[in-house]
């Protein structure tokens, strides 16, 4: 039978092989598939009798004690196969045989895999063991990749003798290079040949990558069944992937015999977990490689592995910290500048200076800056375009762009390297690093096109390796992992730079929307206040002249209405005079700009006492001044309330009994200049009143004249210019307001 029952395999479809459960091994040993509970054998290799004095088809559904150990072997063999699921190979002895015993669990099977023991020597081993410490040395003090690959391939053509060793290394599409190679004389060089991917397909490189040692001692030699095909218990083929023995893909032997070779041994290379390349090993004829070799070259190969790691990170360890000053100082230069652009192309250090490239693009803010060699801004925002519709985030590389994007294959010379780094995928905003086009000339073992079906209808692999070369157009210098990693790092900073630059953006514009809302709220605190103030302070005047009329209603005379008209229509001109004002100063309010001005006390005084003529002829009041500072810097129109409110409470509340005697004063104690407002009225109790003396709507006498109003404007105008109003008073003792105001700097002395 073939590799499967029901399954040919060829190119078009060695890429999905399931090499896992081919159901034949190479005949060098043989092959036990055991229920790794009770050990009861399920399936075995048809060769096993010949190892084995038993007949394979006997021994299936008995335990392995029973079918294959004698006395004595038996409990051994147990504690050997316990112990073997953590430690392979285990040295065995069977029917009085030693043998390689590597076992491995598979699907709650056991599988075991026997190899004769050869025969060796302490000397020889000891031999070996020496070669490699001295090998170990020497690749430790060697520091280029090249001279360490050159060291491994001569020290494993030494151990194995093999015609051909070849360090084999994979690129990003999979593709193999010889960059290593020792062979002996008349044996043909591969040394910087190019292999195709789908000479080694993916499951074979998984396969590389699950089990390191691969080896084929004989091309031609015949496969061996197992028996049965499917496992009994579950009726499908056993998966026997990490199998010492199991037969080749039928395409790789064939393979094989077309580059006539008769053995092969092969040792994966790992780097940092990942397929790096391999040790590939071939000889012209059939050639078995004892466990003891295979292991110290596997050692070989990972101290190799190691040196490459090393040797990797001491160089991209360097080179970042290059890269990683350039990128601090872009960063830097951002910052400094506030500006993403100017930071980026208008300082001592470039962004084109950040990685090996032919030109640089930002798109940010609707704009679009270049430098270097680049796509036209048309082709650009086709790149971006893509980008976005791609919906490719972070940051993003590829050698060959028209490969993914087929328009630009017309501006290749300019971008086949693509470098992306996104900052708004939304917004259309990215930083891009192109690299040109560069001729490879790559030399091939062979035409690496798959070739056409043969006469029984199965792609077969290629029969020539020749010489043969390829001029690889379209495709850029690769992207290093160290570019790659600092284009993350700054995409990383210049995000959080803008991030934070929105921040305090949004801040200030909170802080603006804030000043804004004050500026709104003491706009209508004015506007109310000046709406109380036109209330209050015409109000009193239309209350004098209701009285006026009501003296001549009392005594109508010729005389009489004389002076009363005289007096109506001075408080006419007075009233008209604050609207004035009022209608002045709102609007400048309004404007947020309080109109400040050198203010004569005396004639305020005189209009208020116009004013209120009635009620002081009323009440036969007398009004004295003593003006010691005869101008207040103070709006106008406040002093005129304040006088106002003060005057008119001094009459509103006096005693009864005595007529009201009133004295408004001034005078500049330091710094600070004093309008007091006297009088000999009713007076209040201040420990009851408290603070409430200048709350809205707050009154303390019975008055029906009484609004709460008058002195609760006047603390807050008071206030608004940044004085202070202050009393004293006392139950039938009267009650003195003073208000202080802050001089003139320019005018200490304001005495007449």
């Amino acid at each position: 039978m073939q590799n499967y029952n029901n399954l040919k395999v060829d190119l078009s479809n060695c890429d999905t092989e399931p090499i896992h459960i081919i159901g034949r091994i190479q005949p060098h040993g043989f092959l036990v598939i055991m229920d790794e509970e009770t050990l009861q054998i399920e399936q075995v290799s048809q060769n096993t009798g010949q190892f084995l004095d038993l007949s394979p088809t006997a021994i299936v559904g008995k335990s392995i004690q029973e079918a294959i150990c004698r006395d004595g072997e038996r409990e051994q063999l147990e504690v050997q196969l316990t112990k073997a699921k953590k430690a392979s190979p285990q040295l065995l002895e069977l029917q009085g045989k030693q043998y390689f015993g590597f076992v491995h669990r598979s699907e709650k099977k056991l599988v075991l895999e026997c190899e004769p023991v050869a025969q060796t020597t302490g000397q020889r081993r000891l031999d070996n063991s020496l070669a490699f410490c001295h090998f170990q040395y020497e690749l430790n003090e060697l520091e280029s990749l090249q001279a360490q690959a050159n060291l491994l391939v001569e020290f494993v053509q030494e151990v194995l003798a093999y015609d051909r060793v070849m360090l084999y290394v994979f690129d990003q599409d999979w593709h193999g290079e010889v960059i290593a190679e020792k062979i002996r004389p008349g044996v043909r060089s591969y040394l910087h040949h190019h292999f195709p991917a789908s000479d080694i397909p993916g499951p074979a490189r998984a396969l590389l990558i699950k089990k390191h040692i691969r080896q084929i001692p004989d091309v031609d030699a015949a496969a061996v069944d197992i028996i049965p095909y499917l496992n009994p218990t579950t009726g499908e083929p056993s998966n026997i992937i990490r199998s010492e023995l199991r037969n080749p893909s039928e395409i790789h032997m064939e393979y094989l015999r077309n580059m006539d070779v008769g053995a092969t041994l092969s040792f994966s290379i790992m780097v940092r977990n990942k397929l790096w390349g391999l040790i590939a090993c071939q000889h012209k004829t059939p050639l078995f490689i004892d466990y003891w070799k295979r292991m110290t070259c596997n050692l070989a190969a990972m101290a190799f592995s190691n040196a490459v790691v090393a040797s990797r990170e001491k160089r991209d360890v360097q080179a970042f910290e290059r890269l990683k000053q350039v990128e601090q100082t872009l960063i830097r230069q951002i910052d400094s500048a506030g500006d993403l652009f100017e930071g980026l192309f208008e300082r001592e250090q470039q962004l084109l200076h950040l990685v090996a490239c032919a030109g640089v693009a930002v798109h940010f803010n609707q704009h679009l800056v270049t430098a270097g060699n680049t796509p036209d801004n048309s082709q650009i925002e086709e790149i971006i375009d893509w980008l976005s519709e791609q919906k490719v985030e972070g940051v993003f590389a590829t050698r060959e762009l028209s490969k993914l994007m087929p328009s630009a294959d017309s501006y290749r010379h300019e971008a086949s390297g693509l470098l992306a780094m996104e900052i708004s995928r939304y917004s259309k905003e990215y930083i891009l690093f192109f690299r040109p086009e560069i001729q490879e000339t790559r030399i091939w073992a062979g035409d690496p096109e798959k070739p056409n079906a043969s006469a029984d209808l199965r792609v077969h692999p290629r029969k020539s390796f020749d010489h043969w070369k390829e001029t690889v157009q379209g495709k850029s210098q690769p992207w290093s992992l160290n570019e790659l990693e600092i284009s993350q790092v700054l995409q990383k900073d210049i995000t959080a730079i803008l991030l934070r630059n929105q921040a305090r953006k949004l801040k200030d514009l909170n802080h603006e929307l804030e000043a804004s809302f004050e500026e709104l709220r003491v706009k209508n605190n004015r506007l109310e206040d000046f709406a109380h103030i036109i209330s209050h302070n015409l109000r009193s005047p239309m209350s004098n002249i209701k009285g006026l009329h009501d003296l001549y209603e009392a005594e109508p005379t010729q005389e009489n209405a004389a002076v009363v008209m005289e007096k109506i229509n001075v408080m006419i001109d007075n009233m008209s005079d604050t609207i004035q004002d009022l209608n002045l100063i709102l609007n400048m309010t309004l404007d947020q700009q309080l109109p400040r001005e050198s203010t004569s006390i005396a004639p305020l005084i005189e209009k208020q006492v116009q004013n209120l003529q009635a009620v002081i002829m009323t009440r036969q009041a007398t009004i004295e001044t003593d003006l010691q500072v005869r101008e207040i810097l103070a709006p106008k129109v406040y002093i005129e309330s304040i006088l106002h409110n003060l005057l008119s409470n001094a009459l509103k509340y006096s005693a009864d009994g005595r007529p009201p005697r009133i004295r408004i004063s001034t005078w500049q104690q330091g710094s600070s200049v004093f309008l007091a407002v006297a009088d000999n009225g009713m007076g209040m109790d201040l420990e009851k009143v408290g603070n409430k003396l200048f709350g809205l709507y707050k009154t303390f006498h019975q008055n029906r004249d009484s609004k709460g109003m008058g002195l609760y404007l006047t603390k807050l105008q008071v206030e608004s210019m940044g004085g202070e109003i202050t009393v004293e008073s006392a139950p039938d003792q009267g009650t003195t307001f003073a208000v202080r105001f802050e001089a003139d700097p320019q005018q200490p002395d304001r005495k007449s």
